[in-house]
């Protein structure tokens, strides 16, 4: 297994909202939810139409948030159930994902950061994952904290390093930010063989967060 550390970027960091680069890592993230709502808005009936509409929310809650962050640069730093956010992030990207997707660990981890730059990391995550699974793949998200640090860590197995063609570089970018902005670390591996780890790890919040 080898590890490759994160690359320098500007997102998260003051950056003048509207330059091209981040404009350009913004539609990178904002395009899964798009295409996301586009999936949902099909017509249902019954119990399906109830929930396809709190999904449908929850994207457009997550679009709001990501743009506030990006362009109205307001101090967002606060406590996150980072397990949550984790869950919610699946539910999103399963919509246009074929392949599994299995979410496991702790039901409340709690970190201080940013929660529009850690959803975009934790979406990005997912969808390199599910883009070197395959549609018939599986990807497995282990969310869980030791004394320390909280940890999201997510498996595919997929081809490994070199085995997929490569994408844009934007979404490992806002991954880095987020783990830059929170003062963690990440962790990628992959073997001569099938699969790729990527770990994100930033420290845990012990103080107990009010219930959204």
């Amino acid at each position: 297994m080898s590890a490759v550390s994160a690359p320098e970027s500007s997102v998260g960091e003051g950056s003048p909202a509207g330059g091209p680069d981040q404009l350009m890592r913004l539609c990178h993230d904002l395009r899964q939810y798009v295409a996301a709502g586009l999936l949902l808005s099909e017509p249902r009936t019954g119990q399906e139409a109830q929930t396809r509409m709190a999904l449908i929310h929850q994207q457009f809650t997550a679009i709001a948030e990501m743009l506030a962050a990006e362009f109205d640069r307001v101090d967002s730093m606060g406590p996150i159930n980072l397990a949550r956010l984790v869950t919610e992030c699946a539910d999103m990207v399963r919509l246009t994902h074929r392949g599994q997707i299995t979410v496991m660990g702790s039901k409340q981890v709690l970190v201080d950061g940013e929660q529009a730059l850690l959803r975009r990391a934790v979406g990005n995550m997912l969808d390199n994952a599910c883009r070197a699974a395959g549609p018939s793949g599986t990807v497995t998200v282990k969310v869980g904290v030791d004394a320390h640090e909280a940890k999201i860590e997510v498996v595919d197995d997929g081809a490994g390093f070199g085995g997929i063609s490569a994408g844009t570089g934007h979404g490992l970018q806002v991954i880095a930010a987020a783990v830059r902005a929170c003062r963690g670390r990440l962790e990628i591996s992959s073997g001569p063989g099938v699969g790729t780890t990527v770990r994100l790890c930033v420290p845990a919040l012990r103080r107990a967060v009010r219930p959204a």
